[in-house]
């Protein structure tokens, strides 16, 4: 793709509570991987928000064509795949990014088919709509674009609260706010979208210390389930260096010569391992299917025995 066609993707910053007010409008955070749609004189390119080409990882959004009352647009949305209860599922979204065979694909396509749900148009026959406001490239994204099943066009609610209350019954990922007079603009230097999203918390047991510069990058994260520690993932965000600091010196009175779990993946190779005394609070976004925990974030210390610690989710917003 000829860079100087790109449009630098615009992002919502994340809040977390529910903007207010008649000038915004609410939609369901689709929990997949962002595509943008370029569209030219009936040709379809599908790139990621970093501009990374997926067009052929993705067959079933080629078709759109035939859905397109122009033949040269640029759309922005969300490629999602469901699961067997409709919910959107990140899992699914990251083995069919990792899927790039031609057959492989065509394979996947029919296991985990994936949906475009689009919620921008940035571009109508070769002239650009990103200055105009919110709810007129609305206006033309519902002239230009006919929904079918798996291609279409996200709702708009006018109470967050009331969404995101929904999202939180569903344990879908949260809602984005958008302005309804707002540009699109590339980035998050605004303040016209944002995300609030739902997460969950648990209690984890501090297994071990992933190093860098002789000093705690990240944290190894466990949980008891009956048959002994079992890994749910490292953990960095939430941790201040003075945190991480006071790990390390701690580390002469809970560092331990054995592993923490009676199997340990590759990616613990040179961890350094402590006893399982000390646990605390993570908020995640949700559970992967081997068993990590996807966006964990140290919520802090607890005094909570590490008995305690089953893996069982608190509602966490």
């Amino acid at each position: 793709m000829d860079k100087s066609n790109w449009i630098e993707p615009m992002e919502p910053v994340l809040r977390s509570d529910v903007i207010k007010g008649k000038e915004w409008i609410h939609q369901v955070k689709w929990d997949g991987i962002r595509g943008l749609c370029y569209v030219t004189r009936g040709e379809v390119r599908v790139f990621t928000k970093r501009g990374r080409e997926r067009t052929d990882y993705y067959p079933e959004i080629t078709g759109i064509t035939a859905l397109l009352r122009e033949e040269s647009v640029i759309l922005d949305g969300e490629i999602v795949s469901l699961d067997q209860d409709d919910k959107p599922s990140f899992q699914r979204m990251q083995i069919r990014e990792r899927v790039a065979d031609p057959q492989k694909v065509l394979h996947y396509a029919k296991l985990y088919p994936a949906r475009y749900i689009v919620f921008d148009i940035l571009s109508l026959k070769g002239k650009s709509l990103t200055d105009l406001p919110f709810h007129e490239r609305m206006a033309y994204l519902e002239k230009t674009l006919i929904k079918s099943e798996n291609i279409t066009t996200t709702d708009s609610f006018p109470d967050g609260e009331s969404l995101l209350n929904l999202m939180r019954e569903r344990n879908w990922e949260g809602i984005v706010s958008k302005k309804i007079n707002s540009p699109y603009t590339g980035g998050k230097a605004h303040q016209d979208w944002y995300k609030t999203k739902l997460n969950k918390k648990l209690l984890a047991v501090l297994c071990g210390l992933s190093m860098k510069d002789s000093l705690p990058n990240s944290l190894v994260l466990g949980v008891n389930r009956g048959k002994g520690l079992e890994y749910i993932g490292k953990a960095s965000s939430g941790l201040s260096q003075e945190h991480l600091k006071l790990l390390k010196d701690s580390l002469p009175d809970l560092q331990s010569d054995e592993p923490a779990f009676k199997s340990a993946s590759s990616e613990l190779r040179g961890v350094v391992w402590l006893k399982p005394l000390v646990t605390l609070w993570v908020s995640f976004l949700e559970w992967t299917r081997d068993g990590s925990i996807r966006h964990p974030k140290i919520l802090g210390f607890s005094a909570e025995s590490p008995s305690m610690a089953n893996g069982a989710e608190f509602p966490d917003t």
